[in-house]
């Protein structure tokens, strides 16, 4: 018997190695992932019902084969974290299980966005081959990608456009997961013409994902004076070195002072959030006025999430002494004084502030405070969330597969603090990018501002 258990043993281990589970280690996976769903998410049945997500996964389950490779598994998960329609809650973007790839250069090297039609166009030019920026890209190792590009996107949650913002950006990631390797045989259409090239090898992982959200390449946030006469913003993300952030900040606007520059573009069309503290840090420098970035939140309580605050030494929270499956009311409705007061560096000329289909959790919430209280003008297009959304994530690993995965905890309220409102938030003026082409094209929202300054 010792025998058979040791046997049993190492072939599970040969086949975790291999990056193969079996069905049982697989639906086994599904059920820890569904059970911590149930457990920590504030209601994972809000966008789709119990019995409807319950045939989803059953349904799920029956397309499982005796043995399937991890990647085709976190393919086939995707489309269950999506069924709930939260855009937080999904498989980690870059996933540990496979770091062994990550510095080899096989994935598929093409920068893309997404257009209006459902299509999918280069960002930029690849000099490696003949491929021309705004190239319409039609397959690649003879997998349709339009085709292919429509089934990633119902893996994600969220509004839609931030779901086509999001798997172009990663749509390399997704290529990988799905066994397309170099040589990439890519077929395009460039100027109604049908065309056919190959690429020999791919790029590394962080090379193709620092193109579309740079903050993976530690690009935090930069500045600019652009024509003399507007200051230029470009806040990547919000990460929690509020301190830097600060005195970045004061660079900002001393450097604006001494120019005498009364107009500045604040963009957020990258930024998919971080710590909240940075969206109070930089409303100080426009703003005295109370106001209030949220309407707080609807919190549930687990013990999954109480072990995480313990294990982050973070045991004087008071959600430790609330009981196991209840809801904590955090709302705080209305304005309230500002966090940060005083600023010597108060800004008085024109702020706008620049919002797009990336624009996420905390930064969207900085979008909805200068919304609601008249702060800025905003422009360019709708954020890549509601509002009122879900937030605050927890994240596990599942025990077979090791795959990452990430679940919200909250339902945060916007700026109004109605809890009944689905919108996200809307510039004042709507201003969509322009797609790229082979001659190049500035930036149609920064240029709209420029044009305003006349």
């Amino acid at each position: 018997m010792k025998k058979l258990i040791t046997l049993a043993f190492l072939l599970q281990s040969l086949m975790l190695n291999a990056q193969m589970l079996s069905r049982a280690q697989a639906e086994a996976d599904i059920d820890t992932y569904n059970q911590v769903l149930k457990e920590v998410h504030y209601n994972p049945f809000l966008y789709i019902s119990a019995d409807a997500y319950q045939r989803k996964t059953d349904s799920l389950k029956k397309t499982l084969a005796d043995s399937i490779p991890i990647k085709s598994f976190l393919l086939k998960l995707s489309q269950l974290t999506g069924a709930i329609n939260d855009g937080h809650t999904m498989p980690v973007v870059v996933q540990q299980a496979f770091k062994a790839d990550f510095r080899k250069p096989i994935y598929f090297p093409l920068s893309l966005t997404a257009g209006p039609n459902g299509l999918l166009y280069t960002s930029e030019a690849y000099a490696a081959s003949d491929i021309p920026a705004g190239a319409v890209i039609l397959s690649v190792n003879g997998i349709n990608l339009p085709q292919f590009f429509t089934r990633m996107t119902k893996g994600i949650g969220g509004l839609p456009a931030f779901k086509k913002t999001l798997v172009a950006g990663l749509l390399s990631n997704y290529l990988y997961y799905a066994e397309v390797k170099p040589p990439f045989k890519v077929t395009y259409k460039v100027q109604g013409k049908t065309c056919f090239t190959t690429i020999g090898e791919g790029v590394i992982l962080k090379d193709i994902l620092t193109k579309a959200f740079p903050q993976l390449g530690g690009t935090d946030y930069t500045f600019e004076v652009i024509n003399s006469k507007l200051g230029y913003l470009n806040l990547v993300t919000m990460k929690d070195d509020y301190q830097r952030c600060g005195a970045f900040f004061d660079s900002c606007f001393t450097a604006m002072k001494a120019a005498h520059i009364n107009a500045i573009a604040i963009d957020l069309r990258h930024n998919s959030g971080g710590n909240a503290i940075i969206a109070h840090q930089l409303i100080s420098y426009f703003n005295n006025k109370p106001y209030a970035l949220s309407g707080g939140r609807y919190w549930r309580v687990s013990q999954r999430y109480k072990d995480l605050l313990i294990t982050r030494r973070d045991t004087g929270n008071a959600y430790l002494r609330q009981p196991n499956n209840t809801i904590i009311d955090q709302r705080q409705c209305g304005p309230r004084d500002p966090l940060f007061v005083n600023n010597k560096l108060l800004f008085s000329g024109k702020v706008y502030l620049i919002t797009g289909s990336a624009t996420f959790s905390s930064a969207m919430q900085l979008a909805d405070a200068v919304k609601q209280y008249h702060m800025a003008t905003i422009v360019g297009e709708p954020t890549g969330e509601e509002t009122n959304d879900f937030g605050e994530l927890y994240k596990f690993d599942l025990p077979h597969s090791q795959l990452q995965m990430q679940v919200t905890t909250t339902f945060d309220l916007g700026a109004d603090c109605n809890p009944n409102k689905k919108h996200p938030v809307m510039p004042d003026y709507i201003i969509s990018n322009t797609l790229p082409s082979s001659s190049g094209s500035d930036d149609a929202v920064i240029s709209y501002i420029l044009k305003q300054l006349k």
